[in-house]
C-alpha cells in the first residue's frame, strides 16, 4: 500500500511540472494590443467561480512512467532496546533468584528506598570510584564495591551503636593491623587507607573459608563466629545453608543478601528500571582523586593542617577532607605522618613547611630520676599503652633523664 501511495505522489508532482511546461509563453517582441488595466487579472466576486486551466496529458510520456523504476521508500521502525542482565562475579543465577534475595531487591525497588540508594551512591562518588579500582586491580568480587553502602550508607564519618567508625566500620579493637588509631591519628576515618584495609581483611578471610560468601559474612560476625557456625553445622562451609538453618545470627544471615540486592541493581540499573548512577558510565569518570592520585609529603612532628593550608594559599576544608584521620587537626607530634595533597601540590607543600613550626603542645613532660612509664601515667592520670603509642616507644622502654614526653589529654 505505501508503494502505491508513493508512486502516486511522483505522478501528482510530475502532471503539475508537465502542466507548468505546458502554458505558451509569450513573443516578447510583439507588440501587445492590450493595456495594463485589460490585462491585469479582475479579483473574483462572491458568487464567480474560477475557470479551471485544461490540462493536457502526454500519454508518451504517462507510458514511461509506469515502466520507470522508482526508489523503494522503507519505512523506519522505532525498535525500543532491550537491556540484558549481566550476573555478578562469584553469584550464580540461582543465587541472585534467592528469596531473601529478592526480598532485598524489591525493597529498594520501591520509590523511597531507590531514592535513598541513589542518594548514597551519588554521594560516595569520590570514594566508591576508588573503591571499585581497588577492588578491580585485586581481582575480587566487583559487588565489594557497594559493601559500604550495607555497611555505613558510604558515609566516611559513621559511628555505630556498637562503637564501629567510619566507612568500612571498624571496631576499634579490630584495627591492627590494618589501621593506626591513637590519640592523634583514627585512620579508620581515612576512606582511602580504609578502603585498602577492609579488602585486605576480606582477603585474609577468603584465604581462611575459600569462599567469597563466607568471607563477606565473616566480615561482619567475625572470624571466630563463622567458625563456630560452621563447627556446628557439622563442618558444612555454605553460607545459604549456615543462613537458613539458623546457624548465622539474622544480622549476619540478613548482611550478604543485601549485598547481592544493591550489586546487582546498582550493576544492571537499566535492566531494572532504576534511577540510580550507571554503573559503567561511571568508570570514565574515573581519574585523579576519585582514582587514589595524590600527591604526598612526609613529616616527623606535629603540623597544623589549618596553618599549611594558609601557607600554601588554598582552602583549608580541601586539606582536612583529603587528610581526616588527624582528628585533632594536625599530625602525630613524634611519628612519621603522611600529609595527603591535590596533585601539583608537593613542591608548594614542602616550601610551605619550610617555613612552619612544628606545634609546641604545653602537656609535655621531661623525664626525671627515678621517673617511670607507670608513675608518670598515674601522676597524669592516663594509661602507660597510651603514653607509649604517643611517644612511638615500647612498655619495657628504658626512660632517659631529659627525655621529652608528650602526655595524652584525657
Amino acid at each position: 500500500m505505501k508503494k502505491i501511495l508513493t508512486a502516486f505522489a511522483v505522478l501528482l508532482v510530475c502532471f503539475s511540472l508537465f502542466a507548468d511546461g505546458a502554458v505558451e509563453e509569450p513573443d516578447k517582441n510583439s507588440e501587445s494590443t492590450e493595456t495594463a488595466e485589460t490585462t491585469a487579472p479582475q479579483p473574483l466576486s462572491f458568487t464567480e467561480e474560477p475557470l479551471e486551466e485544461e490540462v493536457v496529458e502526454d500519454e508518451a510520456f504517462l507510458e514511461l512512467l509506469k515502466t520507470a523504476l522508482l526508489p523503494e521508500i522503507t519505512p523506519i521502525n522505532i525498535i525500543e532496546e532491550k537491556h540484558t542482565h549481566t550476573p555478578l562475579s562469584f553469584i550464580s543465577d540461582e543465587e541472585i533468584e534467592k528469596p531473601q534475595v529478592e526480598a532485598f531487591r524489591k525493597m529498594y525497588l520501591s520509590p523511597k528506598w531507590s531514592a535513598l540508594l541513589r542518594g548514597y551512591l551519588e554521594s560516595a562518588m569520590e570514594y566508591r570510584l576508588y573503591v571499585r579500582k581497588a577492588v578491580s586491580d585485586k581481582q575480587m568480587p566487583e559487588m565489594l564495591e557497594y559493601l559500604p553502602v550495607v555497611e555505613s550508607n558510604y558515609k566516611t564519618n559513621a559511628k555505630s551503636r556498637s562503637g564501629a567508625i567510619g566507612m568500612w566500620q571498624f571496631m576499634a579493637n579490630s584495627v591492627w593491623p590494618f589501621l593506626t588509631l591513637n590519640d592523634f591519628v583514627d585512620e579508620r576515618l581515612d576512606p582511602w587507607k580504609s578502603t585498602d584495609a577492609a579488602l585486605k581483611k576480606l582477603t585474609d578471610n577468603y584465604n581462611i573459608f575459600n569462599d567469597w560468601l563466607l568471607a563477606i559474612g565473616a566480615y561482619n560476625c567475625g572470624v571466630g563466629a563463622m567458625n563456630r557456625a560452621i563447627k556446628k553445622a557439622g563442618g558444612v562451609k555454605d553460607f545459604w545453608y549456615l543462613a537458613e538453618h539458623g546457624y548465622l545470627s539474622k544480622q549476619t544471615a540478613d548482611y550478604v543478601p543485601k549485598l547481592i540486592a544493591i550489586a546487582d541493581l546498582a550493576i544492571n540499573s537499566q535492566y531494572y528500571g532504576i534511577d540510580i548512577p550507571d554503573h559503567k558510565e561511571e568508570y570514565e569518570i574515573l581519574e585523579n582523586e576519585k582514582n587514589g592520585n595524590f600527591d604526598y609529603v612526609t613529616v616527623k612532628k606535629a603540623y597544623s593542617l589549618n596553618q599549611l593550608a594558609q601557607e600554601m594559599r588554598m582552602d583549608a576544608a580541601t586539606i582536612k577532607r583529603l587528610n581526616p584521620s588527624y582528628t585533632l587537626g594536625m599530625t602525630h607530634p613524634s611519628k612519621a605522618s603522611e600529609i595527603r595533597l591535590p596533585l601539583g601540590m608537593k613542591e608548594s607543600a614542602e616550601d610551605a613547611l619550610a617555613n612552619m613550626k612544628p606545634v609546641d603542645f604545653p602537656l609535655k613532660y621531661t623525664v626525671v630520676a627515678g621517673d617511670s612509664l607507670w608513675s608518670i601515667s598515674r601522676k597524669y592520670k592516663t594509661t602507660v599503652s597510651a603514653i607509649c603509642e604517643l611517644n612511638g616507644i615500647k612498655e619495657n622502654a628504658i626512660l632517659k633523664i631529659g627525655k621529652i614526653l608528650y602526655i595524652p589529654s584525657k
